[in-house]
């Protein structure tokens, strides 16, 4: 999370939980000290049974933070029953007291926990009751995981320009990438849900179809031999839905788009996918918008450190804002530029060949063109800027300020 965004700056971390001195057990444990060890072992062990991506340790400090939390505020030692007005109030004091992927991580735990209460027949309250708490959590309006980004000096004395597109202009170029085929073509097939493992991947046994959505030939492989490739080397040989790179890269960024969303061991679409997939010309300019954004966020996210350990994020955030500014060589790029410290990745060779793989990646969905020059095509320009452009303190200015609204598709043509 970028020290920089004010969104991140200004929260501050909550007590709960922690406390100076650790011999000192605070009020909210105490309340519920008796409850943790009838709770938390099998809530463990349901989680590991079904490999859900959190565990050990950091599984139980997000649950045990909540709860915490909620029996300051229901000012209970009770945990198998979630009062429905105290849920809500905690999840709204820990939105506002954690930074918001801190809040995230946690009540990606929490969703696991009402999961685990039902399934097992842990909940001690109706199932009405429950009913309600679901929905509430269901419905809740979850913030958006804040990437990772530092700022681009060799970057702060450009300006990138959005360009101003009519509407038709907006419609053709987006119909034009390969992009917008495939998000329909994969929302189609995914129906009206499909089962996730513990890591919220596909199921293997959705993984070829979900592939074939997706223009991938995809094979199931239990051998010893490699694992994944590009399609162009034959079909894609895949143990889990990770093992095919599309695949991940739709996954996620449909997931983070909205457009897709996961319970413990289900996904559903939403309603803005089930409006799109009932009128994909009235909502397919932002729809596929949203999509590219997430993808552009993807291959750009940091290491934490990557003066310790240069990596490609930042790099190919540095190369796709650079293209944005104008179409720059493809030569250019991707000569090592020498001189620089060895924490620069503009000047380490596998760095940028790295980079430019993630580059090639977003080129067979129609996110870059790739030929003498990299260029981002108009119609994404302005998902890419809203993305990637402030965290890195690139200066942009949009040809038409009706763009500064994220959902605006263009006026007519005069």
């Amino acid at each position: 999370m970028s020290p920089k965004d004010p969104k991140s700056a200004d929260k501050v971390e909550p007590s709960t939980g922690e406390a100076a001195d650790s011999s000192v057990v605070s009020i909210d444990r105490l309340r519920i000290r008796r409850e943790l060890p009838r709770v938390l072992p099998a809530f463990d062990a349901w989680c590991e049974e079904r490999r859900f991506d959190t565990h050990g340790s950091e599984l139980r400090e997000r649950i045990v933070a909540f709860l915490e939390h909620y029996a300051r505020v229901n000012s209970s030692r009770e945990i198998t029953f979630l009062n429905l007005p105290a849920f809500a109030a905690t999840l709204d004091d820990l939105m506002f007291g954690k930074k918001t992927n801190d809040f995230l991580e946690m009540t990606h735990v929490l969703g696991a926990y009402l999961e685990f209460l039902h399934a097992t027949g842990t909940w001690t309250g109706t199932h009405e009751e429950f009913q309600r708490v679901e929905t509430y959590f269901s419905c809740f309006n979850f913030p958006k995981f804040e990437p990772d980004y530092s700022a681009i000096p060799e970057l702060q004395s450009v300006l990138i320009r959005v360009p101003r597109l009519t509407r038709e202009e907006a419609m053709a170029g987006i119909k034009d990438l390969a992009l917008a085929g495939r998000v329909q073509s994969f929302l189609r097939w995914f129906g009206p849900k499909r089962g996730i493992t513990g890591a919220k991947i596909l199921n293997r046994k959705h993984v070829q179809e979900a592939a074939a959505a997706l223009d991938i030939h995809a094979i199931y492989d239990d051998s010893p031999t490699p694992i994944g490739g590009p399609s162009k080397n034959g079909p894609v040989r895949f143990r889990s839905a990770r093992n095919v790179a599309r695949l991940g890269l739709y996954w996620d960024a449909l997931v983070g788009a909205g457009l897709i969303e996961l319970s413990a061991t289900r996904a559903y679409p939403s309603k803005e996918a089930i409006d799109f997939l009932d009128d994909p010309a009235a909502n397919l300019v932002n729809v596929v918008r949203r999509v590219a954004q997430q993808m552009y966020r993807a291959v750009s996210v940091e290491v934490d450190d990557r003066y310790i350990d240069p990596e490609m994020g930042y790099l190919t955030r540095y190369f796709l804002l650079e293209a944005a500014v104008e179409p720059i060589s493809v030569e250019v790029l991707r000569h090592p530029i020498r001189g620089l410290n060895n924490f620069d990745p503009r000047g380490t060779p596998d760095t940028i060949e790295v980079a430019w793989q993630n580059l090639e990646q977003l080129r067979d969905e129609g996110l870059v063109r790739i030929d003498a020059k990299l260029t981002i095509p108009p119609v994404l320009c302005k998902p890419l800027v809203l993305e990637l452009a402030n965290a890195s303190v690139v200066e942009y200015t949009f040809e038409d300020r009706n763009d500064e609204d994220p959902e605006f598709t263009g006026n007519p043509p005069s």
